[in-house]
């Protein structure tokens, strides 16, 4: 039997979220559609695009379009993605563990010239430093993943501003881990850019501040 497609217009889209509303023709009956339920080869979605959708109203979740084309065009399902990091990702996740252990020398010997650098309190601020970069990476890989989950089941997001801010503050290390094992915000190239952007203005401040100490114990 053929599945029954509807013809409907894109309404509304968070491009950002990747997500939005499909109308049918006859102006009632709104979905949901994600930017996962569009056809290989498609464009980035534009509202007052004209589509043809298969609505899944099955399961606990809300009705929603799956197999989105362009209206006119046949469906094609998307190019599988692999489960495994690509050879640039693997490259980026050992950058990133090298990165986290210089960062957490950095942490721990920074001030080390300063008198009484060594007491007992200064070592136990040092460790306390690195007791909450660690905790910033660990947050940031949660994030990741719960807007994956979000983004699976068409919930609220965690917003891209967020995810971006704990990679500024020094959870980019474990944004990459997240980026790559979950094949999550890697098909994005805007957050991408973004994301980089992050990651040089953190470095950048972490360079600066440890010159601006060398100037001072000199």
């Amino acid at each position: 039997m053929a599945e029954q497609r509807v013809e409907g217009t894109l309404t509304s889209w968070d491009d950002a979220r990747g997500f939005g509303f499909l109308s049918p023709a006859s102006g009632r009956g709104r979905v949901f559609v994600h930017i996962t339920a569009f056809g290989r080869g498609t464009p980035r979605p534009r509202t007052g695009e004209a589509y043809s959708y298969v609505v899944d109203g099955h399961g606990d979740r809300r009705p929603q379009a799956v197999r989105v084309a362009r209206a006119g065009a046949a469906w094609s399902p998307p190019r599988a993605r692999s489960p495994r990091p690509s050879r640039r990702g693997r490259a980026a996740v050992a950058a990133a563990v090298v990165a986290s252990g210089a960062l957490v020398a950095v942490a721990l010997t920074t001030g080390g010239h300063w008198p009484g650098a060594g007491s007992p309190d200064a070592l136990w601020a040092r460790w306390w430093a690195v007791g909450l970069l660690v905790a910033l990476n660990i947050g940031t890989a949660i994030a990741y993943a719960v807007d994956k989950r979000a983004a699976r089941r068409g919930t609220r997001r965690v917003p891209e501003r967020t995810l971006l801010v704990c990679g500024l503050a020094g959870g980019w290390p474990g944004a990459v881990l997240a980026q790559q094992l979950l094949r999550h915000k890697t098909g994005k190239p805007a957050f991408r850019r973004a994301f980089a952007l992050t990651v040089a203005a953190h470095l950048a401040i972490v360079a600066l501040s440890g010159v601006v100490v060398a100037a001072l114990v000199g």
